[in-house]
C-alpha cells in the first residue's frame, strides 16, 4: 500500500537537507503540496499519481520559495485588512462568500422557526430546549459550508449530515423529567460532540491523518479567538443602536433582542470559519504570539492557586458547583496547552517554552487529580447522580490526556521520541473525546431514566 504521508515527509526532508529553506517556509510549501494533491485526488488520480504530479508542478523548489516569499510580503497587510486582491474577487470566492451570507441569514432562520410554534426564546420553560438545539441552527450549515469547499463525495456528506439529523431526531425524541439533568447534560456535550464531527468535514480525506487532526485543533483555536473579537464587534454595535434610536425616544431593544443578536450571532459563526479558513496563512502566524503570552500566565495563576490551597488548607471540591467550575477550567487549560502545541514547529529543538508548556501539564494535573479525590468522596457519600458520573469520567479522560502528554515530553526532551509523537498522541486522543460526549448526551439519558 502506497505511503502518502512518508513520502510527503521524505520530499520535505529533502528541502531542509539543500539548507536554503526556513523551516516556516518548508511546512508552508508542505501545506500547499497537501491542497494539490488532494484536489487531484478528488479529480480521481490514486495517491501516488497524484503526489507525483504534485511534486513535478511544484518545479524548482528554489522558485517557489521565492514566489512564496514574494507574495506572503507583498499581501500580508492586504489580507490582515481583508481587502481584495487588486483583480477582484473571483468567481470561486464570489460564491463562498454568497454561500456564507446565505447560510447566516438560513442560520439565523431556524433560531426563529421554533417562535412559529410557540416556543418562545424569552420564555423560561422553552430555554432549555433552546439551549439543547443550538448546535443544528448552525453547525450542520458549517459542516456544509466546509464539505463544498473540500468539494466532499456524497457518501462523506450523507454521513455527516446523517449524524446531524439522527442526533436532532434523537435528543427531541428523549423525554425529560425533574431535575432534568439528563436533558441539561445532553445540552452541554452535544456541542462538542458536533463540533468534532464538523472537525470531519473540515478535514476531508484527511481526517484520518495526524497532521490533518492538528490543523483542526489550530482552526478551532484560531476560530475561538476570531470569534470572539467580531462578537465583541456585534455586541458594541447592539449597545451603538440603542443609544442612537434612544436619542429620538424610540427604544430599538425590542429589535437588537430578537433580530440584531440573533441573525447578528449567525453571522459571526458563519464569517468567523470563513475568515480563519480563507486568511490562515496569516492568521497561523497569531498562533506561536498568543501562546507565549497567555502559557506563562495561566502558570502562575494556577501554581499560585495551589499554594494558596495548600497553606490555606481550604478545599473548594467539596462543592459541587466549584467542581463543575474547575473542570471547565481544566478543559480551559488543555486547550491552551493543545494551542501551544498546535502552534510549535515540530522540528524545532527544545525552547524555553516547551519546559513551561510541561509545567503547566504537571500543575494542571495535580489540580486534576485533587478534583478527582473530591469527586469519587461525593460519590462515596451521596451515590451516584448523572452529574457526578459525568465529572468523574470528564476528569479521568483529561488527567490521562494529560499525564500522556506530560509522559511523552519526557521522552521528548530525553531525545528518545520527535515531537511528532506528541502530537499523534493528541491527536489520536480525541476518539475518546468524541466517545464519551457521545455517550453522555446519547445514553445517560436512557441509563438514568431521562431525570
Amino acid at each position: 500500500m502506497y505511503d502518502l504521508e512518508k513520502n510527503i515527509h521524505a520530499w520535505s526532508d529533502c528541502l531542509r537537507s539543500q539548507g536554503h529553506f526556513k523551516e516556516t517556509d518548508i511546512i508552508e510549501l508542505e501545506s500547499h503540496l497537501h491542497d494539490e494533491i488532494e484536489d487531484l485526488i478528488h479529480a480521481g488520480l490514486s495517491a501516488e499519481e497524484a503526489f507525483l504530479i504534485s511534486v513535478k508542478r511544484f518545479g524548482d523548489t528554489h522558485s517557489v520559495s521565492r514566489e512564496y516569499s514574494k507574495v506572503n510580503t507583498e499581501n500580508l497587510w492586504k489580507q490582515l485588512m481583508l481587502e481584495p486582491e487588486p483583480t477582484g474577487f473571483s468567481s470561486e470566492n464570489k460564491r463562498t462568500i454568497g454561500l456564507v451570507i446565505l447560510f447566516s441569514f438560513l442560520a439565523g432562520t431556524f433560531f426563529k422557526i421554533p417562535e412559529l410554534f410557540g416556543y418562545s426564546f424569552n420564555d423560561p420553560q422553552y430555554q432549555l430546549f433552546y439551549f439543547k438545539n443550538l448546535s443544528f441552527f448552525i453547525l450542520p450549515l458549517i459542516a456544509l459550508f466546509f464539505l463544498y469547499k473540500n468539494k466532499a463525495n456524497l457518501k462523506m456528506t450523507a454521513v455527516i449530515l446523517g449524524i446531524f439529523a439522527g442526533a436532532a431526531l434523537l435528543i427531541n425524541a428523549y423525554p425529560s423529567y425533574p431535575p432534568n439533568s439528563t436533558e441539561l447534560l445532553t445540552a452541554l456535550h452535544l456541542p462538542l460532540f458536533l463540533w468534532l464531527v464538523t472537525g470531519v468535514a473540515y478535514l476531508g480525506i484527511q481526517w484520518r491523518s495526524s497532521q490533518g487532526r492538528m490543523n483542526f485543533i489550530r482552526f478551532t483555536g484560531e476560530a475561538i479567538i476570531y470569534g470572539t473579537l467580531i462578537f465583541c464587534g456585534l455586541i458594541v454595535l447592539a449597545m451603538f443602536t440603542q443609544a442612537m434610536f434612544f436619542a429620538i425616544q424610540i427604544d430599538a431593544s425590542w429589535f437588537i433582542q430578537n433580530y440584531l443578536i440573533v441573525y447578528g450571532a449567525a453571522a459571526v459563526a458563519m464569517i468567523t470559519v470563513y475568515l480563519v479558513e480563507t486568511k490562515k496563512s496569516v492568521v497561523e502566524n497569531f498562533a506561536p504570539i498568543l501562546a507565549k503570552i497567555f502559557s506563562p500566565l495561566f502558570l502562575f495563576i494556577m501554581l499560585a492557586f495551589l499554594l494558596v490551597l495548600v497553606v490555606s488548607g481550604k478545599s473548594p471540591f467539596m462543592e459541587r458547583d466549584y467542581l463543575i467550575a474547575f473542570d471547565f477550567m481544566l478543559v480551559l487549560v488543555l486547550g491552551l496547552v493543545l494551542y501551544t502545541i498546535s502552534a510549535r514547529n515540530p522540528y524545532a529543538k527544545n525552547k524555553l517554552f516547551d519546559y513551561l508548556n510541561l509545567a503547566l501539564i504537571v500543575v494542571a494535573m495535580i489540580i486534576d487529580a485533587v478534583a478527582l479525590s473530591a469527586i469519587l468522596l461525593r460519590l462515596s457519600a451521596f451515590g451516584i447522580t448523572p452529574n457526578k458520573l459525568a465529572a468523574l469520567g470528564e476528569n479521568l479522560i483529561l488527567l490521562i490526556n494529560l499525564a500522556g502528554l506530560a509522559w511523552l515530553y519526557g521522552r521528548f526532551f530525553a531525545k528518545k521520541i520527535d515531537f511528532t509523537q506528541i502530537e499523534n498522541w493528541q491527536t489520536s486522543y480525541l476518539y475518546a473525546y468524541a466517545i464519551w460526549l457521545a455517550i453522555v448526551a446519547f445514553i445517560f439519558p436512557i441509563v438514568f431514566g431521562f431525570n
